[in-house]
């Protein structure tokens, strides 16, 4: 799971455009300032001002330089005239004008006239105008440039979205990102091509048992039509044929049934499983008569048993460990030479009861050891049609030893043949026969 960068991009481009806002605000509101608009001219604050210039000298050379000072600072042109209206000192304040900006007022020195000169034009607005536009501008370009970044890949999950659902199943999110779009990308392909194998392995499932169900039926009338034209031999050697195909049928469609029962439970809540019927016996008999049944089946197999789990009980529904066994025993039958033998065994050891089906065939490859426990998938996709089976055996199988609560364990690797271990708790005291939900 990747850092969530997606959430951090947004908000710091949102940070970005606020603050440029701010900034095109700040600029409006620096333009309406009031010190930017000079204030009218106070009388009391120049006469103030001329009186503590001129103060404490009645000498002309000293006030002409003390009142051109002043002028040169704040702009104000002061005229000192004596009683008689001569002038004692000016910077150019000779008549006065009415208007703002002109005072005349009384000293003991004499009669000042004094004068500001006109206020210059406020500042233009169009000075602020283009950074002003060009701020506005940024601010738009950043939020097309965010809404086509975040559009362009939520068009491209569209696309393969709807490509997927109109039946495109290489339909894939060419997206590559480091953020969380990237992680809906990735699992989207990942989803797509998990769905993409199950519909493939279902319409192989269709081929399959087409082709299961027409061979032993084939077979069948083929048995019925010499039933019909040969003597009472032929007829009873035919109807035992007749009885072998009907029992291959019926385990084909007991594997497809079984296999459709827990696929159901998989996908309701736990009140809703199917539930075992659990049965107190012990596990010597399961393997005994797991053994009895593929001599009877596989006369020409020669099978090794190992039965040390005398004195250990379990508590199971025993139909369904009976076929998960069965369907072990008939996997090793299936995929190895009719010379190898087959061992089955069962041991007990710190409270758990381990089942063992060990063959000597081809193996299985770790590219396809991947994909054992997937619906309708078949290893040997070579032998498919001579070995038959529809790719439901180890899945079942896994399925019926985790609904009791146990786990099923595989190795194998190519020419070395395969090990298969069911490893059960074994059933604390007698409790009868009983019924309740699988174990999860």
């Amino acid at each position: 799971m990747k850092r969530p960068r997606l959430v951090l991009r947004i908000y710091l481009i949102g940070l970005a455009q606020v603050a440029a806002l701010a900034a095109a605000l700040a600029i409006v509101r620096d333009l309406d300032r009031p010190e930017r608009r000079r204030a009218p001219p106070d009388l009391k604050l120049a006469q103030y001002v001329v009186e503590d210039v001129i103060a404490g000298t009645g000498d002309p050379a000293v006030l002409q330089v003390r009142l051109q000072g002043l002028k040169e600072q704040v702009g104000l042109a002061v005229t000192l005239r004596d009683p008689q209206g001569k002038i004692i000192a000016s910077t150019g304040a000779e008549r006065p004008r009415p208007g703002p900006g002109h005072f005349e007022f009384d000293t003991a020195l004499g009669h000042v006239t004094a004068s500001l000169p006109p206020p210059g034009p406020p500042p233009s607005p169009s000075r602020a105008l283009v950074p002003l536009i060009l701020i506005l501008g940024l601010v738009g370009i950043s939020a097309v440039l965010t809404a086509a970044w975040l559009a362009r890949p939520l068009s491209v999950l569209s696309s393969a979205a709807r490509a997927l659902g109109a039946g495109n199943l290489g339909s894939r999110a060419k997206l590559t990102r480091n953020d969380e779009l990237g992680d809906v990308a990735e699992a989207f392909n990942e989803m797509a091509e998990r769905v993409g194998e199950l519909i493939r392995a279902q319409r192989e499932l269709l081929a399959n048992v087409s082709h299961e169900l027409r061979t032993p039926l084939a077979r069948i009338r083929v048995a019925l039509d010499l039933a019909a034209e040969g003597d009472a031999e032929q007829a009873a050697s035919s109807l035992r044929e007749i009885a072998d195909d009907l029992a291959e049928l019926e385990r084909l469609i007991g594997d497809i049934l079984a296999s459709a029962r827990f696929e159901l439970a998989s996908d309701t809540a736990s009140p809703a499983q199917p539930p075992l019927r659990l049965a107190r016996f012990p596990a010597s008999e399961l393997v005994d008569d797991a053994a009895a049944r593929f001599r009877a089946s596989h006369p020409d197999r020669t099978l090794e048993v190992s039965n040390e789990s005398h004195g250990a009980f379990l508590a199971a529904d025993r139909m369904l460990l009976r076929r998960a066994v069965d369907n072990l025993l008939d996997n090793a039958a299936k995929h190895s030479e009719g010379a190898a033998p087959i061992v089955l065994g069962a041991s007990k050891t710190n409270g758990e009861v381990v089942f063992e089906v060990r063959d000597r065939g081809a193996g299985i490859s770790p590219e396809d050891q991947k994909r054992l426990f997937t619906p309708f998938f078949r290893a040997d996709k070579s032998r498919a049609r001579q070995t038959g089976g529809l790719g439901l055996g180890l899945l079942l199988t896994k399925r019926i030893v985790e609904a009791h609560g146990g786990n099923l364990e595989l190795t194998s690797a190519p020419k070395a043949g395969t090990t298969v271990r069911i490893r059960l708790r074994t059933a604390p005291a007698a409790t009868g026969e009983m019924s309740v939900n699988p174990a999860t």
